[in-house]
């Protein structure tokens, strides 16, 4: 097969959720290696690495002929990347490649959750422009939340995601459920102003979240809209009303206890001050301010 590209990067972490990350590696470079005439394995050794050679890669001293970049490892390490070039202005088409637990975005992009058999889709796939999420000063491509979403994942013990994979969630999940905190919010979309008390509110761009999808069927990373999500009671309807599907024009009407508004620009207050997750990344705090770049960062997409 003729060489797509003329030298890729493929970025990975040693932290990644596979369990021999030199085995991944050499498992995906036969894919990789066929659509690039060069192909360069940089490890990412330290949180920031990765925005750090973004920046040489813009000023040329990494390399003067990148023209793909491939990425290895979970969300966290996708969401690096994805900064990087955001922050860089790097008009480079990124391949992902799922390592990591739940690896929500490489759904989006058809991909198979397996890193071997994704390497041999990103083969064939097509580069689709994605729209980003802009918090504050830093980027996102799936979702931004707070509250039940963070309090789950601080519940997850140290460790236990890399021994139990998924099934670490599950009890968390219950106990979070169960005793859940909440919060007055001052939230802002488009102009329009919502006050209230809550126990999350979740902006997604991507329709999947933790390895489940969000049952807004015309929900879409490319629309230029975000769609923000506030849980207004946290009881177990909400865990059978979650899995229905519909569409943005019947959601709050059939959907008790979770409201949807979409919209482009979003600023939020809260009290207490709330931790904020970015990709599953648990970085900010409130208040905060977020908006949709449209189209704004290109990305290898699996046409079946």
């Amino acid at each position: 097969m003729e060489n797509k590209y003329t030298h890729g990067v493929l970025f990975y972490h040693e932290h990644s959720g596979l369990k021999n990350i030199n085995e991944g590696i050499g498992e995906v470079t036969k894919s990789l290696s066929s659509i690039c005439k060069h192909l360069s394995i940089q490890l990412s050794e330290n949180e920031g690495d990765i925005i750090k050679y973004c920046q040489k890669i813009k000023d040329k001293q990494y390399a003067d002929d990148i023209d793909i970049l491939f990425i290895l490892g979970g969300d966290g390490t996708v969401n690096e990347l994805v900064n990087g070039v955001m922050t860089h202005q790097l008009n480079l088409p990124i391949g992902i490649l799922p390592g990591g637990t739940f690896n929500d975005f490489t759904k989006t992009l058809n991909l198979n959750p397996n890193h071997k058999q994704a390497s041999e889709q990103l083969v064939s796939s097509q580069v689709g422009s994605y729209d980003v999420i802009k918090v504050n000063d830093q980027y996102a491509l799936n979702f931004v939340g707070l509250g039940l979403i963070v309090q789950n994942a601080e519940n997850v013990q140290d460790g236990s995601k890399d021994i139990f994979g998924k099934l670490s969630y599950v009890g968390s999940t219950v106990k979070t459920l169960m005793n859940p905190s909440k919060f007055t919010y001052d939230l802002t979309i488009d102009g329009k102003n919502y006050t209230g008390e809550t126990s999350m509110i979740l902006t997604a761009n991507g329709p999947f979240i933790g390895g489940s999808r969000i049952p807004l069927t015309d929900l879409s990373p490319q629309d230029g809209e975000l769609n923000t999500f506030i849980f207004n009671d946290q009881s177990f309807s909400i865990l059978n009303d979650i899995f229905k599907k519909r569409d943005s024009m019947n959601w709050n009407e059939i959907t008790q206890g979770i409201n949807h508004i979409a919209g482009k620009e979003i600023t939020l207050s809260t009290d207490p001050v709330m931790k904020i997750d970015v990709d599953g990344e648990i970085c900010l705090n409130t208040p905060i301010k977020i908006e949709v770049l449209p189209k704004a960062i290109q990305l290898l997409t699996f046409v079946n």
